[in-house]
């Protein structure tokens, strides 16, 4: 599938006068205004999607909404980790974590806790949490696709699984 970049400017900038005489056609801000944004075919599917988001957003609030719904559920999973008394550590100081991409790690990097962790976590039906390869543990990422509901499981999936393997 095709990506898409939505770029909002002022009328002044696709003018053209700013432009850079080497600027390709297909960068051209000027090109793409003089051709109604058609001049190369749009991803009409993802238009499609982004549309229907857009509307979505729009109907729950705006930014917001998913602002408030985004500390939420980050402020669920960082809890969860902060209260586990190390069995799980966050390897990110608190002025700077991320609401979207929470990492962490079990009992400071055990890597076969961490294997079992992740095997266990998919038997209950929580996937794609091992961590970016170059930084291993494990990651939960919360956009905006991932429900509440989703960050509970997780969250309750988290506390048995440090019930059951705490020493």
């Amino acid at each position: 599938p095709s990506g898409l970049a939505v770029g909002i400017l002022r009328d002044d900038f696709a003018d053209g006068k700013r432009e850079m005489k080497i600027c390709p056609t297909y960068c051209s801000w000027k090109t793409t205004a003089d051709n109604d944004s058609m001049y190369n075919t749009p991803a009409c599917y993802t238009l499609y999607a982004v549309g229907e988001y857009l509307k979505h957003t729009k109907q729950k609030g705006g930014l917001p909404y998913w602002d408030e719904i985004s500390d939420k559920k980050s402020r669920m999973l960082y809890d969860t980790i902060d209260g586990s008394d190390g069995f799980y550590q966050c390897p990110v100081q608190k002025n700077c974590r991320s609401r979207m991409n929470v990492p962490f790690t079990i009992m400071g990097g055990h890597e076969a806790l961490e294997k079992k962790f992740l095997a266990d976590a998919t038997k209950v039906k929580l996937y794609t949490l091992a961590g970016h390869r170059s930084v291993g543990g494990c990651r939960a990422s919360l956009y905006n696709g991932m429900p509440v509901e989703g960050v509970e499981k997780l969250m309750d999936f988290m506390k048995s699984f440090m019930d059951e393997n705490r020493k």
